[in-house]
């Protein structure tokens, strides 16, 4: 993960009612989805703890496993979001 997508999370994180995040995330058993979240917390620089707006419920993200990370604007989501299986 690169410093524009560090950046795309931490302006999503102290601007929760402008910004969500969409992005890629591959579970351990493989299992690649697309997601929207709502940043809470950079625990370290491995994960992220953050409300998962598909399963409504606070989640933590690897962050190597998230790919695809790119800001929506908070208008646009409405909870639940769809949880996509790719």
């Amino acid at each position: 993960m690169g410093n524009s997508e560090y950046a795309i999370l931490k302006q999503a994180m102290y601007s929760p009612d402008d910004y969500a995040v969409r992005l890629r995330y591959r579970a351990k058993d493989g299992e690649l989805t697309e997601r929207v979240i709502s940043p809470i917390k950079m625990d370290n620089s491995h994960s992220l703890l953050a409300l998962c707006l598909c399963r409504e419920n606070p989640r933590r993200f690897e962050l190597d496993r998230c790919s695809h990370i790119e800001l929506v604007p908070a208008h646009e989501v409405l909870m639940p979001m769809d949880l996509k299986v790719i």
